[in-house]
């Protein structure tokens, strides 16, 4: 269902697209119009009929009515608007389930390029724009415009003449759409693209709290925060002018057709060609027919930022930047034989400048291998064209023999676990973080896989032990205590294949003894792939495959390397001595 709402180009036609789920919820709304409608009627007979008659029952019965009307009118308003509540609510968890979905597939070759406060932005905000929007149109502006047009239709029958008096508020409105509605879309389009920009902006800085603080730029921050609000704020200015000026020339317009249908209608009255019942019917029903253009009027800034927050929407979800494995293959268990064949990329935002050249390396299902090199020299991204996240420009890549695009890739995934420099935890509790790589892990294995990886005496002195939170990113634990539990989680995971990327380069040496320690039993038995800084961690690696330049320039075991005098040694002889060694 959401998909084929989603499909829709318009924000008009995803309306319509889900026209079966908000029908019930509509109808209702619009019950509740026509429960009223007949009020104006009810005055008329009072006044032209019951009063000259100096009939209290009919009076009576006339009040009743309305009363009945009134009340129906109520139960159907808060019944209307709970249901429309409810769909609109699993229509925007359904979108922005949809959301997140598309960014799964979004490649980083896009994602590389886009601020997270940007995505955020259409993530939380424009779909919360959208469902105000869809829901003010459905439980006010649908509703209103039935209900004028059915006291338009009353007030026609009981004088034409006036009523075509007020029909001119339709050329009013058709001039208006002429005239502003161009302006406020651009006003609209400038204002939600500079609160993405203040968004991203504001995104990146608050992430990065402890950059500013840490470089005493607060000021620099500051600016460049103040630039972008500015931006935005300018164009609200610009955005509220436009809108100013269409909002007081309906207002002026309006007024104009009611005093022409007022002055009109009393001079008809004092003449006696209408009686007073339907002028007064005319005074009573006059608003609530305006009412639909004066409600436009004030859901026009709404509605085109609206309408602008669905364009940003399905500017990401029609999105053709999308990862191009298309590949069904599984299996029960992937055995760990990886093949790099002639393989070349370069990062599609600099597709002149290569990272990898014809890297040509074969890994034996359970064997340890490092990459080292210079910072640049291509080590991550060898692990990141493994994990899929890049397609190599030229070349392939094999799993256990076949290539990388016949496999389900999202599937290949989880049989992988990668442990980072700085492991990233959620905001949930340790127990939660750890359950991340199986959720379906219990208590007991959860221990377990804390226990290997010497988590579990931190652990148990917090207060609250696997249930203590930690904070956004882990933020209350250190460096070492998030790096064991990043250890635990790929043990929970027991994956075929695990790569380590520089897992211990930023821990004192006691954090770096335990994790190694950890580290060592989540390798037996598995392929490994080892980033590594501190050359020292790796001399128990089968083999090492030095880099430099994205080319392969030597490879071997620990022993061997040190002793030919080549790249390795003298990056080992650079550590060894505290020498800056990027360069070498």
């Amino acid at each position: 269902m959401i998909r084929e709402a989603i499909a829709s180009r318009t924000l008009t036609g995803y309306l319509w697209n889900s026209r079966a789920r908000l029908s019930r919820g509509l109808g209702l709304a619009l019950l509740r119009s026509l429960a009223v409608a007949p009020c104006p009627w009810l005055f008329q007979r009072m006044i032209d009929v019951a009063v000259p008659n100096r009939d209290i029952t009919q009076i009576l019965e006339l009040s009743g009515i309305f009363l009945v009307l009134l009340g129906a009118h109520y139960v159907f308003s808060v019944w209307g608007s709970n249901v429309i509540a409810k769909a609109m609510a699993q229509m925007m968890v359904e979108l922005r389930s949809r959301l997140f979905f598309k960014l799964q597939f979004l490649s980083f070759g896009y994602l590389d390029q886009q601020k997270t406060g940007r995505l955020l932005s259409k993530y939380a905000f424009d779909t919360q724009k959208v469902e105000a929007l869809l829901y003010n149109i459905l439980n006010q502006f649908l509703p209103n415009v039935l209900y004028g047009a059915c006291i338009f239709f009353i007030l026609a029958i009981l004088n034409w003449q006036l009523a075509i008096v007020l029909a001119l508020v339709m050329p009013a409105y058709a001039f208006a759409k002429y005239k502003f509605f161009a302006s406020i879309q651009r006003t609209n389009n400038e204002a939600r693209l500079a609160q993405e920009k203040l968004t991203g902006t504001a995104s990146e800085y608050i992430s990065a709290l402890r950059l500013v603080r840490s470089f005493g730029e607060e000021k620099q921050a500051e600016a460049d925060l103040d630039r972008s609000s500015t931006a935005f704020a300018r164009s609200r200015v610009s955005q509220s002018y436009t809108n100013a000026i269409f909002g007081t020339f309906w207002y002026v317009s309006t007024q104009v057709i009611s005093l022409v249908v007022m002055a009109g209608g009393a001079a008809l009255a004092i003449r006696g060609t209408i009686s007073y019942g339907t002028l007064f019917a005319f005074v009573a029903g006059l608003p609530i027919v305006l009412g639909p253009i004066q409600a436009f009027v004030g859901l026009s800034e709404q509605y085109f930022i609206g309408r602008e927050s669905y364009t940003s929407i399905k500017e990401l979800l029609d999105s053709a930047y999308v990862e191009a494995w298309n590949g069904t293959k599984r299996v029960d268990r992937l055995h760990g034989e990886l093949v790099f064949d002639d393989v070349s990329f370069a990062y599609p935002s600099a597709p002149e400048r290569r990272v990898l050249h014809n890297i040509t390396l074969s890994i034996r299902a359970g064997e340890h291998v490092a990459f080292v090199g210079p910072s640049g020299s291509g080590k991550s991204t060898l692990a990141n064209l493994l994990l899929g996240l890049y397609a190599p420009s030229e070349g392939r890549i094999l799993i256990d023999g076949v290539a990388q695009a016949d496999w389900d890739m999202r599937w290949v995934r989880r049989q992988l676990a990668v442990v980072l420099q700085d492991s990233l935890l959620l905001s949930g509790s340790i127990a939660d973080n750890l359950r991340f790589a199986r959720a379906d892990a219990t208590d007991a294995e959860v221990r377990t896989a804390a226990q290997q990886a010497n988590a579990e005496e931190f652990v148990n002195r917090l207060p609250e032990g696997y249930n203590t939170l930690v904070g956004e990113r882990g933020a209350t634990l250190s460096g070492g205590q998030r790096q064991r539990l990043a250890i635990a989680r790929a043990i929970l995971r027991n994956p075929p294949v695990l790569i380590l990327d520089e897992a211990t380069s930023a821990l004192d040496y006691e954090s770096e003894h335990l994790i190694q320690e950890a580290l060592d039993r989540l390798s037996e038995g598995r392929t490994v792939i080892t980033i590594a800084h501190r050359l020292s961690t790796i001399r128990n690696a089968d083999r090492i495959i030095v880099l430099a330049g994205g080319r392969i320039s030597e490879e071997g075991d620990f022993k061997t390397l040190t002793a030919s005098g080549g790249a390795f040694a003298r990056l080992v002889a650079a550590q060894n001595t505290g020498t800056d060694f990027l360069h070498l």
